[in-house]
């Protein structure tokens, strides 16, 4: 699909969401999508581009700030995973009761969240009936129903290794962006994802960046949004 096509669609997709252009009367939620997945997969750049292209054609947008840039919490395992969590669930129910936008982008939420309680797990820091517990809380449906699309991004560990490098003026190892944290977190993310059945969820897509380049990827992801906008119109 061309831009111009997809450009098209969400202008249809908009009239049918928003008819009157009275959206500040209406209280049916916005569109809502979460971006998760592995560092340097480019989650960030992502909401960026979804957030220009969704604005330029006349929707009124919301890209929150992930928890990780406001909560100021030491960086323990699993707590400060916790709170920004808990960051991401407050804003998706601001956003949802605001009436105020069409569609809203959030860097890490729900999943976010299962994951990491799975990467703490596999480390020990959880045992299995604490991660069930909390991986119970966050796929609650009050939880679950606020959203319309979570989109996992991944990147190999040596593409994810190379694009932080690439923009680095050092070239040492941090304390996630080192060859085997990567790997345990893609890990972490395939064992969630085919634990949860992602490829028989329609609001789960798995995409992996690693052959892309950025517009590729942006392409890929509006059409699945699109898709996923035009199924909750649909009432599927």
């Amino acid at each position: 699909m061309g831009h111009e096509d997809m450009e098209i669609r969400v202008g249809e997709l908009l009239r049918r969401f928003d008819p009157n252009r009275d959206r500040r009367r209406r209280i049916d939620r916005p569109f809502t999508i979460e971006l998760f997945g592995t560092p340097k997969s480019g989650k960030s750049t992502m909401k960026e581009m979804l957030k220009h292209f969704f604005k330029r054609n006349g929707w009124l947008v919301s890209t929150p700030q992930e928890g990780a840039e406001v909560v100021e919490l030491p960086r323990d395992e699993p707590t400060y995973n916790f709170q920004t969590c808990e960051y991401a669930m407050m804003t998706a129910r601001d956003r949802s009761y605001s009436g105020q936008f069409h569609i809203v982008v959030m860097d890490r939420a729900i999943f976010d969240g299962v994951v990491r309680m799975e990467y703490y797990r596999g480390k020990g820091i959880l045992t299995p009936p604490q991660q069930a517990t909390i991986e119970g809380y966050y796929l609650l449906p009050w939880m679950r129903d606020l959203f319309d699309l979570h989109v996992c991004l991944v990147a190999s560990p040596e593409v994810a290794i190379r694009r932080e490098f690439a923009r680095a003026f050092t070239k040492k190892d941090g304390e996630t962006m080192n060859p085997a944290t990567l790997r345990r977190l893609l890990e972490a993310h395939r064992a969630v994802w085919e634990r949860l059945g992602g490829d028989t969820d329609h609001r789960l897509v798995w995409h992996d960046s690693s052959l892309e380049s950025e517009e590729e990827t942006a392409v890929s992801l509006i059409q699945e949004c699109v898709t996923a906008f035009e199924r909750r119109l649909a009432g599927c």
